[in-house]
């Protein structure tokens, strides 16, 4: 693999054509969710720190 040396100025230039490019690619995707059940310690400690609700999944089982 090659790496390719840019210049501000060239990725300056470039920077918005890639940029919508990503953004172009990105909305194909469907958003994520979990479906698999989770720990339930596991899963309030995700909530905890701010991790969505959809990244979480179900909880099953009785807590620790």
């Amino acid at each position: 693999m090659k790496t390719k040396t840019l210049t501000i100025d060239q990725w300056r230039r470039e920077a918005p054509e890639l940029r919508a490019r990503s953004e172009k690619i990105l909305a194909g995707f469907k958003p994520s969710w979990r479906e698999k059940p989770r720990d339930p310690v596991e899963a309030e400690f995700l909530r905890r720190i701010g991790t969505p609700e959809r990244l979480i999944g179900p909880s099953v089982g009785k807590s620790r």
